[in-house]
């Protein structure tokens, strides 16, 4: 389920449900121009109503949110300049200026929502072009853990088939199901220089490796490089 609220003063002040919204996510950009489809507005005359009225006095600026089962909000997605474009029924069709998550990313959050995430490679259910969606949902549901210290890491080539499944894998292994360990080098030499969950790595052992690095190419590099600058011994097999 998701919500509506529009940017005000008043944190979060809901003014209606939302059973879904289609349109929300984009793998080529934060931001940019989108329709975004409401479908079963519960209160859609009341939501016209607060659109219209703030569009008038140039506050049409607003959130999308998701919703847990109790009705808590666990991620929201911000729109601006705000128009209605199209209404039939109860769905309302939106458009605006929207700051985009990638793909996977609320199919990850309803998995989680219905307790589906209960054992490793559970990511594995989305498809290739939605892995940086549930790379952005682990790294939102990260939660602050001791540093763990001399860790020793099986990372199989045959387990992912992407750069994206690199990571989600990684993540894994360091920080257990759901865990993240960075979803590109940058975020990668972020996680290795500051608290992740991980103080130290004394070896990481990369089976099928040949297969990673045919997959991979020059990124395959790119991290056995960043792993050995760190000083991280990788034992190809």
């Amino acid at each position: 389920m998701f919500a509506f609220s529009l940017d005000t003063e008043k944190e979060n002040d809901i003014i209606t449900y939302i059973d879904d919204v289609k349109n929300l996510e984009s793998n080529k950009t934060n931001l940019g121009y989108r329709e975004v489809r409401l479908i079963n507005v519960h209160r859609k005359e009341i939501l016209t109503d607060e659109l219209e009225k703030a569009t008038k006095v140039y506050n049409n600026q607003g959130f999308i949110h998701m919703l847990d089962k109790n009705k808590v909000i666990v991620t929201s997605t911000f729109i601006s300049n705000i128009r209605i474009i199209k209404s039939e029924k109860s769905n309302l069709t939106l458009s605006g200026y929207v700051w985009f998550k990638p793909k996977g990313f609320h199919k990850a959050w309803r998995m989680f929502i219905n307790n589906e995430i209960t054992e490793k490679n559970t990511w594995k259910k989305l498809n290739n072009d939605e892995l940086q969606g549930w790379l952005v949902f682990a790294g939102c549901i990260r939660k602050p853990q001791p540093d763990r210290e001399n860790l020793v890491i099986n990372i199989d080539g045959n387990h992912f088939h992407n750069l994206d499944g690199f990571y989600c894998t990684l993540g894994e292994e360091l920080n257990g199901i759901g865990g993240y360990f960075g979803r590109q080098i940058d975020a990668l030499y972020d996680c290795l220089t500051r608290d992740f969950g991980v103080k130290s790595i004394s070896e990481i052992t990369w089976h099928h490796h040949q297969r990673s690095k045919k997959l991979l190419r020059k990124d395959f590099h790119r991290i056995t490089e960043l792993f050995k600058e760190f000083g991280i011994p990788v034992i190809l097999k």
